[in-house]
């Protein structure tokens, strides 16, 4: 890794310094304001691409490994809800960022950034940088993997705009390095992931209709969610195979759906159980949760049905929806 670029930021009169030890600077911006670095610092080559979030359609967790990892097997699909990533090549040799949404880091700890050096590393690139605009619409601690959708972004995007030419087996291999989930958008939109999420199967079967994504204001610690688990005897599960097999419609799929960390996740969260109660109400049926949470969402077959119930949460429950399509290939 590159040696640390330090930078100063003037917002509000303050400047901001990054430690040293790290290999990346960073810039940080209020909500909803974009800072740019001073545009002689920019090239002309850029390009944006969507980077689309995750639902976990089935999530059978194991017992937790020497790594401190947990083995599990899931089945995935992609949905179109996404953000968008916009990456500009730098004349010098920094890196940096800028983030409409606050919850997001904007230091090294971002994926998206770390993704951008991790690449420069494995292709050899020393005296070129990279400014990465994010444009979020995929909430934080959702258990929706916008952070690793983001950082598979990055990688795709700046491996083409430098010439790096790595081949995707050298992309996966940096993505399972960056996060759990990153290697998983590198896939097509439906797959069953296993290990800790590094072992990534595509599956060619479509999977087409509608998620009602259920999006409330709670952020969920996925370290936390994963301790409450530990204390939990998990029920026996199918794979995901056979539970993709139960149903040819993404309604009659829906009964058969399951995550293992709900109990944890609800236990840990009560709001966040009070509304899957009351959303499953107003649905007649199961919602799921996504991940370790706190999305929560439900599957329909058609749009007009998916937004009607869309409509009903918010109405009575004035909660944040989005009505999205199943099998976003971004």
């Amino acid at each position: 890794m590159r040696p640390v670029k330090r930078e100063n930021g003037s917002e509000g009169g303050n400047p901001r310094t990054f430690a040293a030890g790290t290999a990346l600077g960073a810039e940080t911006t209020p909500r909803l304001t974009m800072r740019r670095p001073p545009a002689d610092a920019l090239s002309m080559r850029e390009a944006a691409t969507p980077a689309c979030a995750k639902i976990n359609l089935t999530l059978r967790v194991g017992a937790r490994r020497p790594d401190g990892y947990h083995e599990i097997e899931s089945l995935v699909a992609r949905v179109g809800l996404c953000d968008t990533v916009r990456v500009r090549l730098r004349h010098d040799a920094r890196f940096t960022i800028a983030c409409d949404d606050d919850d997001v880091p904007s230091d090294e700890s971002n994926l998206a950034l770390r993704a951008a050096a991790a690449l420069a590393d494995a292709a050899g690139i020393r005296s070129r940088g990279v400014h990465i605009e994010l444009h979020k619409r995929i909430p934080a601690g959702a258990g929706l993997g916008g952070g690793s959708a983001d950082a598979a972004a990055v990688l795709r995007t700046l491996n083409d705009l430098w010439g790096a030419r790595l081949s995707r087996e050298t992309l996966l291999q940096i993505a399972a390095g960056i996060g759990s989930d990153a290697p998983l958008f590198l896939h097509g939109p439906l797959c069953v992931i296993r290990g800790r999420g590094e072992q990534v199967i595509e599956l060619p079967r479509p999977l087409a209709g509608w998620a009602v994504l259920v999006l409330p204001d709670i952020r969920c610690s996925t370290r936390d969610v994963y301790a409450a688990f530990d204390r939990l005897r998990p029920e026996a599960r199918p794979s995901a195979e056979e539970v993709l097999g139960r149903a040819d419609s993404c309604a009659a799929l829906m009964p058969h759906l399951f995550n293992d960390l709900e109990p944890a996740a609800f236990d840990l969260y009560p709001a966040l159980a009070r509304l899957a109660e009351q959303t499953s109400k107003l649905a007649g049926g199961a919602v799921r949760m996504s991940g370790s949470g706190s999305c929560l969402y439900r599957l329909q077959d058609g749009e007009s049905d998916a937004r009607a119930f869309a409509q009903a949460v918010t109405a009575r429950l004035g909660t944040r929806v989005e009505t999205v399509v199943i099998g976003a290939s971004a």
